[in-house]
C-alpha cells in the first residue's frame, strides 16, 4: 500500500538535506508523490542508506516510512507504517 507526501513534505525534506550540507533533493514522480519519490544528486556524492535513514526520521513523525527500489536506488516508495 503506497502513500503520499505533499508537495510542503518534500520541500521539507529538501531543506533538512541542504542544511546538513547534502548535495542531494527529492522529486515527486509523475506529477504526484504516490507514484513514488526521485532521490536526486545534486553534486557530491553521499551514503544513501545514511540519507534514507534522514529521511525516514522526518517521516516517521508523518506515520510514514520510505524505501528504496530494488533495482533503481535513486526511486524511494513511501507507504504508511500501518501497512507494514
Amino acid at each position: 500500500m503506497q502513500s503520499t507526501v505533499d508537495v510542503m513534505m518534500v520541500e521539507e525534506l529538501n531543506q533538512i538535506l541542504k542544511k546538513r550540507k547534502i548535495d542531494y533533493s527529492l522529486h515527486t514522480v509523475g506529477g504526484c508523490s504516490c507514484c513514488g519519490l526521485r532521490l536526486r544528486c545534486d553534486g557530491q556524492s553521499y551514503d544513501n542508506q545514511e540519507i534514507l535513514s534522514i529521511i525516514n526520521d522526518y517521516l516517521a513523525t508523518k506515520w510514514l516510512v520510505a524505501s528504496f527500489q530494488k533495482d533503481d536506488p535513486t526511486m524511494l516508495y513511501i507507504d504508511s507504517k500501518f501497512h507494514r
